[in-house]
Order: C-alpha cells, then structure tokens, then sequence
C-alpha cells in the first residue's frame, strides 16, 4: 500500500510523506554524479565536435523587399467600433 501512495504521489502537502518524497527527489537532482548523464558508445558526439560542425549558408534577402500595403497585397482593416456603456 506504501509503495502504491508513493508511486501515485497520493500524500498531502504538508504531512511528513509528502516532504520526505520532496526531499528524495531534491536529493536526486542535486547528491547525482553528472557522470551518469554522459552518454557512453559509439554515437556519442562530443561538445567540440558539435562547435566544429558547419553551418550551411543561409539563402540571400531579396534586395528590394515590398513596403507598400498595395505591393504586399494587404489591406489595412477598419478600426474595431467604440463600445459605449
């Protein structure tokens, strides 16, 4: 039954259960060695292949972008009505 409430997180704020399961999971974060996130094997990427890697060239910006609301086809919208009370 124990294991149950634990694993539902059924305990409420503020008893002693629901504490001790915040203290365990603050203790994970911050007490695991971060070598147990480092990816281990063959496809690993290391940081300076990753800093190394290419980019490819962005495509160019048109020169002569449009301005107007009759180049870009749009159309400018009335203005919303006042709303008297």
């Amino acid at each position: 039954m124990a294991l149950k409430n634990i694993l539902l997180w059924s305990y409420e704020r503020g008893t002693w259960q629901y504490d001790l399961l915040c203290l365990l999971i603050l203790a994970f974060i911050f007490l695991t060695p971060s070598s147990w996130f480092h990816r281990s094997g063959t496809n690993a990427v290391s940081q300076r292949e990753v800093e190394h890697r290419q980019v490819p060239p962005r495509p160019p910006v048109p020169a002569e972008a449009p301005t107007s609301e009759k180049e870009t086809g749009t159309a400018k919208l009335p203005p919303a009505p006042a709303i008297d009370k």
